[in-house]
């Protein structure tokens, strides 16, 4: 059974309480993903560069807002919280076999999905999982592949910022969390 844009939600778990949001109930939804590391850039003697990194995790921000608060304030923010996301991330390749990451969605409605790059347009595609591994539907005129996943992340974060709007009658809200 596939699920529509508007069905689509994130969920926010301390383990004891769960917070389950529709991408429709959280108007003017966002989320954004960023790379963070633990990187440093070195000057060798000539002035050349050298970036050395030690660890890279994702941080995601997401925002949104609606009639009525979330409730997010009954999670507990001290210890780590489970981030169900909404919204995919993608992994690009010239290969038809893409591994994807262990830290992703595997609940009903969010598989993978695949789209071949024909002529510069990404377009639908079948592909099939086993595992890690996405196997996208090789096609003779495809010039790359694309997997898309959603990310179901183990993060910290601190309570999120909440706002309420008497004139637009409306509760917004953000959140930024940092991958462990």
């Amino acid at each position: 059974m596939a699920i529509s844009d508007l069905d689509r939600w994130f969920e926010l778990s301390d383990g004891v309480n769960t917070i389950k949001v529709t991408l429709y109930e959280a108007l003017d939804y966002s989320q954004t993903y960023e790379i963070f590391g633990g990187s440093t850039v070195h000057r060798m003697l000539d002035g050349s560069a050298m970036k050395q990194t030690n660890w890279r995790k994702l941080r995601t921000t997401l925002s949104g807002n609606g009639g009525i608060p979330l409730g997010m304030s009954a999670l507990d923010y001290t210890g780590t919280l489970t981030l169900k996301c909404g919204v995919t991330r993608s992994i690009s390749s010239v290969n038809n076999i893409i591994p994807l990451p262990v830290a992703r969605r595997i609940d009903t409605g969010y598989t993978p999905s695949a789209r071949k790059i024909i002529d510069g347009i990404a377009v639908p595609t079948t592909s099939s999982l086993t595992g890690d591994t996405l196997t996208v539907t090789v096609d003779p005129l495809a010039q790359g592949y694309i997997a898309s996943y959603f990310p179901e992340l183990v993060v910290t974060m601190n309570d999120p910022s909440e706002t309420f709007s008497y004139s637009g009658n409306s509760s917004g809200w953000s959140i930024i969390a940092e991958e462990v």
